[in-house]
């Protein structure tokens, strides 16, 4: 495949269905997945590979029953939830690393229709000099279209790594 057309694809209407589909099977099987606000987010202390030992000691001694525990602490409970934690990171890697190929293909169909879209703009340029008929039409309004682009916010959201785990 060229440079100019990395990608030649146009999903068909049951591969959106199929991808819907699929996505909504993903929802239904985490309907217990919750959503917190960004001071949450912030806020909330989080388990990390340097303090994991630490939160399994604390779920050994509350197996000890110590009578200085409230019965409220369940060894069971935070059993459940070391589990649930270590069992969503493989999901997690997996989820990021589709949407990260989702993306740089998305990225990649763009790039692709913009620089074709740059191409017949010099194009229309070097057309209407000659002049060719249509090419000073097509030229005014790319070359307006293209000033405005220029002149509008760029938004960079592609060029941070929104999928890094907190």
């Amino acid at each position: 495949m060229s440079e100019m057309n990395r990608i030649s694809k146009v999903l068909v209407t049951e591969e959106v269905a199929t991808i819907q589909q699929g996505i909504g099977t993903l929802k239904s099987a985490l309907n217990f997945l919750q959503n917190l606000t960004p001071k949450e987010r912030k806020n909330l202390p989080k388990i990390n590979s340097a303090n994991k030992i630490f939160a399994e000691d604390g779920i050994h001694t509350l197996e000890g029953k110590p009578k200085w525990v409230p019965e409220a602490l369940t060894a069971e409970e935070a059993r459940k939830d070391l589990s649930l934690f270590e069992q969503l990171d493989p999901i997690i890697l997996e989820l990021e690393i589709l949407l990260r190929q989702i993306k740089d293909t998305q990225i990649i169909a763009g790039s692709e229709v913009y620089k074709t879209a740059l191409a017949v703009y010099s194009l229309a340029d070097a057309a209407r000099k000659i002049p060719m008929e249509g090419a000073e039409s097509a030229y005014q309004l790319l070359k307006t279209r293209f000033t405005q682009s220029m002149n509008a916010p760029t938004d960079t959201a592609d060029d941070t790594d929104d999928t890094t785990k907190e």
